[in-house]
């Protein structure tokens, strides 16, 4: 999400750093990761783990994790920001809504719906719906709905009832051009 809002700065969305990463990896990839860094396998939550110079990064292995989009998908839509592909803004809206349901209740959950609406704001009406209707379901669009309701749109613009009037407008139209 970092590089999405990097690519497309605006004044409304602001930029927003965490200390981990997330990846979604190739078989063929993973096996020269793992000759190159230590990774420790967490098999409950179907994902690797590793460390780099303090950044915490969750490594989805191809056909190994249980990510709502598969990892082909992810790959066949990629765009790439500077040199690093990073998943398309439509798919990166169905897995940051599956995070969503699972830890709405903590700190993560606020990031990811924050996540969320900024995907909404860069998407606006440009949404390639063919890349989101195989995995939402009936859950993912009520979040969606829960959330341009939400009071999260000041936060975002530092309490300007103006602005905050405005993001919401725009993700409403969001919302309504995935429904």
């Amino acid at each position: 999400m970092y590089l999405h809002t990097l690519r497309r700065a605006s004044a409304s969305i602001p930029l927003e750093a965490s200390h981990d990463a997330d990846l979604a990896i190739s078989f063929a990839g993973y096996d020269i990761l793992k000759d190159e860094a230590e990774i420790t396998a967490t098999p409950r939550l179907a994902k690797h783990q590793m460390v780099v110079d303090n950044v915490e990064f969750d490594v989805y292995v191809e056909r190994l994790n249980r990510l709502v989009v598969p990892y082909d998908e992810i790959f066949a839509y990629k765009e790439v920001v500077g040199e690093i592909n990073v998943a398309c803004l439509e798919h990166l809206l169905v897995l940051k809504l599956e995070a969503f349901v699972k830890r709405e209740h903590s700190s993560k959950g606020d990031k990811d719906r924050r996540d969320v609406v900024k995907i909404g704001l860069l998407l606006g009406r440009k949404v390639r719906k063919f890349l989101i209707r195989p995995y939402m379901h009936d859950e993912l669009g009520s979040r969606l709905d829960d959330i341009a309701r939400c009071a999260i749109f000041a936060e975002l613009c530092e309490n300007n009832a103006h602005v905050a009037k405005k993001l919401r407008e725009t993700f409403k139209v969001f919302v309504s051009s995935v429904a």
